[in-house]
C-alpha cells in the first residue's frame, strides 16, 4: 500500500519518541531530581552533587562506612582532640565488635554529610528502634531523654540548658573535651545513672514504677501492671496496682454473686450456673437484636450526658457532669496517646501528646482537673453546706469523697514539684496553670525536689490504689453500674 509503515519507519518514530520523552522529563528524574548547590549559603549538604550510597544493599553500606572511616581511623586525626575539640578519631577493631558496626554511619548519623562537617542533631535511633520505643515512652517519663544517655552506660550526662534535654556530655567537671567515639551501647540501662539524690538533670532521686491500669482514668498510661519478676528490663514492681486489682476483682465477684442470688423472672428455682448460661443466652440475642442499636444510643444520651438527671434536677446534673465528662475526657485523651506509643511511638502528633510540657497537652490536663475540682465542690456544697434533705449521707460516702479530693490535691502537689524539680522553663510551666499556681507558692521552701517527688507520686498512687479497692464496696460503685443500668433500660423500654 502506498501509505503503509515499514518496520524501519516504526522504529525510527519509536526512537525518536523515546529521545523526546526523555528530554522532557530530564529536570525531574530521579538522577537529576537534586537543586543545585547553593554556593552562597553557610550550609551544604554533600549529596547535592555526590551519588549517595544505596544503604539497603551490603556494597553500598560497606561504601559508606569505608569512606567515614577513611579519615576517622587515620593517626592525622588524633591531634584533633586536643583543646576543646571533642575526639573524632575512632579504633576500627573496637568499632567492628559493636552491633552496630553494620550499618551505614550517616544512617545514625543524619547531619554529618554536609558542610561544614559536624554532627549536632543526636543519633536518629527512632528510625529503625521506632516499634520498641514505648518501653521508655509510655507515660513520657523520658521523652526528653537522647537514647545514647541511657545506653551509653560509661559516659556522664548533662541537662541540656538550651533544649531542656538529658544528653550526654561533652566535656567534663574541668571543661575538657570527653571522647565519645565509643560506640558500644548497652541494652538495659542503668537507672542509678540519674535516679540517685542531688542529680542534676531533673529526675527523681528514686526509680518509680511504670503507671499502671489503673492510672489509665486520668493518664496516658499503659494497661498492664509492672511486675519486677516478670519483665526483664529494670522496673520497679507496681504493689499499690497489684493490691488494689486483687481487692477490686473480689468486689466485683462479691457484687456479681448478689445478682445471681434474685430469681430469673419467669424461671424460678434455677442454680447459678443455670442463671450463668441464662445469662449468656440473653447477651448473646441482646447483641444480635436491634436492641444493641437503642442501647447504643441510650450509652450515649443516658450513659454519657446523663439525661434523665437532667430532667429530674439540673443541679444534680451538673454536679455529676461535671465530675464524670472531664474524668472521660482525660481517659479518652490517654488512652489515645498509648495506642500512638504502643503503635506509632516516633510520629509527630504521638511526641505532642506524649509530652507532659506540651503548651495544648498540658492546658487540657488541667482545665480538665479544674473542672473536676469544681464538680467535687459542688457536690461537698450540696452534701454538707446546703443540706438536701435528699440525700442521705453515710460513712462510705464521706470515705469515697474525702479518697477523691486527696487524690485531686495530691495530684495537683504531685504536678507541681514536678515542674520544680525538672526545672520546667516558665514559659512552658505556665500552661499547667493549676501545678504552676501551687510550684510558685512551693518555690521558696529549701527542698530537695527530686527527693521530695517520689513521696507525692508514692501518696497519689496508693490513694488511687485505695479508692479503686473501696469502689465495688462504696456507693460509688454507680460510676461503672449506673450509665450500663441506664442504657440497659433504654434499651429494653425504648426511649420515652
Amino acid at each position: 500500500m502506498k501509505h503503509q509503515i515499514t518496520r524501519t519507519a516504526l522504529v525510527r518514530w519509536m526512537a525518536w519518541a523515546w529521545v523526546l520523552a526523555a528530554v522532557a522529563l530530564l529536570p525531574v528524574s530521579g538522577a537529576w531530581a537534586q537543586e543545585m548547590p547553593d554556593l552562597t549559603g553557610d550550609e551544604q549538604n554533600c549529596f547535592t552533587c555526590h551519588r549517595q550510597p544505596n544503604w539497603a544493599g551490603i556494597e553500598g553500606t560497606r561504601a559508606s562506612i569505608t569512606l567515614c572511616l577513611d579519615c576517622h581511623t587515620s593517626p592525622e586525626v588524633q591531634g584533633w582532640g586536643q583543646g576543646k575539640r571533642t575526639p573524632v578519631f575512632m579504633d576500627a577493631g573496637a568499632y567492628a565488635k559493636t552491633i552496630h558496626s553494620g550499618i551505614a554511619c550517616i544512617a545514625c548519623h543524619t547531619d554529618v554529610a554536609g558542610n561544614p562537617h559536624q554532627a549536632e542533631q543526636a543519633v536518629a535511633c527512632a528510625d529503625c528502634h521506632a516499634a520498641i520505643l514505648n518501653h521508655v515512652n509510655m507515660g513520657a517519663p523520658h521523652m526528653s531523654t537522647d537514647c545514647a544517655a541511657c545506653h551509653r552506660e560509661a559516659a556522664p550526662v548533662i541537662k541540656d540548658e538550651e533544649t531542656g534535654r538529658v544528653v550526654l556530655a561533652s566535656v567534663d567537671a574541668t571543661g575538657a573535651p570527653l571522647d565519645r567515639t565509643n560506640h558500644s551501647v548497652i541494652k538495659e540501662a542503668g537507672c542509678r545513672k540519674c535516679h540517685v539524690s542531688g542529680n542534676t538533670v531533673g529526675a527523681p532521686a528514686a526509680i518509680l514504677p511504670a503507671r499502671s491500669v489503673l492510672c489509665m482514668a486520668c493518664h496516658d498510661a499503659s494497661p498492664t501492671v509492672s511486675v519486677a519478676w516478670l519483665d526483664p528490663t529494670p522496673v520497679r514492681t507496681d504493689y499499690g496496682s497489684l493490691i488494689a486489682l486483687l481487692i477490686f476483682g473480689v468486689g466485683m465477684v462479691w457484687n456479681v454473686s448478689l445478682y445471681l442470688r434474685g430469681e430469673v423472672p419467669g424461671h424460678p428455682g434455677l442454680t447459678a450456673m443455670h442463671k450463668l448460661n441464662y445469662l449468656g443466652a440473653e447477651v448473646v440475642r441482646f447483641v444480635f437484636s436491634r436492641r444493641i442499636f437503642r442501647f447504643l444510643v441510650g450509652a450515649i444520651a443516658d450513659g454519657i450526658f446523663l439525661r434523665r438527671v437532667l430532667r429530674e434536677s439540673v443541679g444534680r446534673w451538673v454536679m455529676h457532669e461535671l465530675i464524670y465528662l472531664p474524668f472521660l475526657a482525660r481517659f479518652l485523651l490517654g488512652l489515645v496517646t498509648w495506642m500512638g506509643m504502643a503503635f506509632w511511638p516516633s510520629a509527630a502528633w504521638t511526641q505532642t501528646l506524649a509530652d507532659k510540657n506540651s503548651p495544648g497537652v498540658a492546658f487540657a490536663y488541667d482545665f480538665l482537673t479544674l473542672l473536676i475540682i469544681l464538680g467535687v465542690l459542688f457536690a461537698l456544697l450540696r452534701r454538707f453546706v446546703l443540706r438536701d434533705r435528699r440525700l442521705v449521707t453515710f460513712a462510705q460516702d464521706k470515705v469515697a469523697i474525702f479518697l477523691l479530693g486527696a487524690i485531686l490535691l495530691v495530684g495537683l502537689f504531685t504536678e507541681a514539684i514536678r515542674l520544680l524539680g525538672t526545672g520546667t522553663p516558665q514559659h512552658l510551666a505556665v500552661y499547667s496553670f493549676l501545678g504552676y499556681a501551687v510550684a510558685w507558692l512551693l518555690r521558696f521552701l529549701p527542698l530537695s525536689w527530686t527527693s521530695v517527688y517520689p513521696i507525692f507520686w508514692y501518696l497519689h498512687a496508693w490513694l488511687v490504689a485505695a479508692f479503686i479497692a473501696y469502689l465495688p464496696f462504696s456507693k460509688f460503685m454507680h460510676i461503672l453500674a449506673g450509665p450500663f443500668i441506664a442504657s440497659l433500660d433504654t434499651a429494653r423500654k425504648g426511649s420515652h
